[in-house]
C-alpha cells in the first residue's frame, strides 16, 4: 500500500468505515449528500485522464450539500482529483487506469480548470 501525506490512523479508518456504511444507503434511500468542504472524505473508483486532468470514475454517483447554494452539487459519478504537490501528482499519474481509494476534501468545481462537478483536494491515495 502506498501512503501519501501521512500514515493512516484509527480516526481515519473509523471515518472510512462510517462513510462506507452510511453514505451509500443515505444516497440511495434518502437522497442524502456528502458535506461540501468536508475533510477526510474517502472515495473509491478508477482513475482516468480527461483534458489533462485526473478524474476518479465512481461506481455510484455522489452529491455534495453545503451551507451556501453554490456549494451544492447534483449527483455525479466523476470527481476531479487535485494533488496538493508534485510528488502526489507523480503518484497519481502512475495509478491512472487502476482502481484506487482517495482521501481528501471535496469541494464544488468553481473554475474552467475543474473538469468534473466535484473536486477532491487529494491528501492520500492507495491502489486497490
Amino acid at each position: 500500500m502506498r501512503r501519501l501525506g501521512g500514515s493512516a490512523n484509527l480516526t481515519g479508518m473509523l471515518a472510512f468505515i462510517a462513510l462506507l456504511g452510511a453514505a451509500a444507503p443515505a444516497l440511495a434511500q434518502d437522497g442524502g449528500c456528502l458535506p461540501a468542504n468536508g475533510e477526510d472524505q474517502i472515495a473509491q473508483g478508477r482513475l482516468t485522464v480527461r483534458d489533462g486532468a485526473i478524474i476518479l470514475k465512481l461506481p455510484k454517483a455522489v452529491c455534495l450539500a453545503g451551507a451556501d447554494e453554490e456549494d451544492n452539487v447534483d449527483a455525479t459519478d466523476e470527481i476531479h482529483v487535485a494533488p496538493i504537490d508534485e510528488d502526489m501528482q507523480q503518484a497519481l499519474t502512475g495509478l491512472v487506469g487502476r482502481d484506487v481509494q482517495v482521501r481528501g476534501t471535496m469541494i464544488p468545481a468553481h473554475t474552467q480548470h475543474h473538469k468534473a462537478p466535484i473536486v477532491l483536494m487529494l491528501e492520500e491515495v492507495d491502489p486497490l
